[in-house]
């Protein structure tokens, strides 16, 4: 019988699913595309550490009104959290980049 004793705990490999994809970051592409069409500036950031991949957007228009920002997070189980950059504030959390996405507040896109 195996024994929980006997068992060596070193054969454990810790998966690492932290890493945005090379369809990820082909969709925030999509994204800077579409934010000129809107006729505003957009910019990203990757923020990369052990566990955590950030990616940062910045969007705003060539006036007085502040830019946004917001954060996208994969966390290391392949979740994706969409974060206000300025107050810390989880909006959502979801399983694929395209649905955090889709709940980007409207003052990325539009000036109010």
């Amino acid at each position: 019988m195996n024994n929980s004793k006997e068992r060596d705990p070193n054969n454990i490999i810790e998966l690492d699913f932290s890493k945005f994809s090379k369809d990820d970051l082909n969709r925030v592409e999509a994204l800077g595309v579409k934010q000129k069409l809107l006729y505003r500036w957009f910019r990203f950031e990757r923020v990369t550490e052990p566990g955590l991949d950030q990616l940062v957007f910045y969007s705003g228009a060539r006036g007085r009104v502040p830019y946004a920002a917001y954060r996208v997070d994969r966390h290391r189980n392949g979740l994706y959290a969409l974060v206000n950059h300025r107050t810390g504030e989880t909006i959502t959390k979801s399983r694929t980049l395209n649905s955090a996405l889709n709940k980007l507040p409207d003052d990325f896109y539009y000036s109010t």
